[in-house]
């Protein structure tokens, strides 16, 4: 005698089947959000194929750093969309002459004049990554809250309002943090750089919140 399935018994299966098909869309939703931007205090610094200390190269000189501006080597951040890396060659610019003082150091230019001399360029790892259908302008908010004009109430995201222009390197600690400070810079050290937080922020500096803005 064969076994045939119940009206029942087909509604079940069909609608174990819409199930699982909504958990596992649920599910790869939640890994793709994770990659692109993992929640507030997680995420770990990528590996990246070149040791860059930000604390000797953006760091105070009292504390041991060189000072250097972030608009130096991440010189689209004042221009364009996106701020950027330095080529080899702006790296091999100071590294001609400073060679490091330990062999870590020494160790860690070398990687960067041999592919200077190769003609290979650096392939960083990216650290902040917003996910495809964002759009973020550097320029846009570098110019905000740089601008001189003093009539300008500006307020940070922590809530502290000033009608004084901040430096580039203060406004790019708004979102990433006191990177100058970081030796190693991981993900999420700064803001959550979530919706929330930019619709708040632009909330409070009277700057649109219409979709298309931010929305490609």
């Amino acid at each position: 005698m064969s076994f045939r399935p119940t009206a029942k018994i087909l509604a079940l299966s069909a609608v174990g089947l819409g199930v699982t098909a909504i958990v596992g869309f649920v599910v790869v939703v939640l890994l793709i959000s994770w990659y692109s931007n993992p929640p507030f205090g997680l995420g770990n610094a990528p590996p990246q194929p070149v040791a860059f200390p930000h604390t000797v190269h953006a760091g105070a000189p009292a504390d041991g750093g060189m000072g250097i501006q972030c608009e130096f080597c991440h010189r689209n951040v004042t221009k364009g969309e996106a701020a950027t890396v330095p080529a080899v060659e702006q790296c091999v610019f100071c590294h001609k002459e400073v060679e490091g003082r330990t062999d870590t150091a020494k160790a860690e230019i070398l990687k960067v004049t041999e592919a200077f001399q190769d003609g290979l360029p650096i392939d960083w790892e990216r650290v902040h990554r917003l996910p495809d259908h964002v759009r973020f302008v550097h320029e846009a908010h570098i110019r905000f809250f740089t601008d001189p004009d003093t009539g300008i109430v500006r307020t940070s995201i922590n809530g502290e309002k000033s009608n004084q222009p901040m430096s580039v390197p203060q406004t790019c600690a708004i979102c990433h943090g006191d990177v100058a400070a970081m030796e190693v810079v991981k993900p999420k050290q700064g803001q959550s750089l979530k919706m929330g937080t930019c619709l708040d922020c632009h909330r409070e500096n009277n700057a649109p919140t219409d979709c298309t803005v931010c929305h490609k």
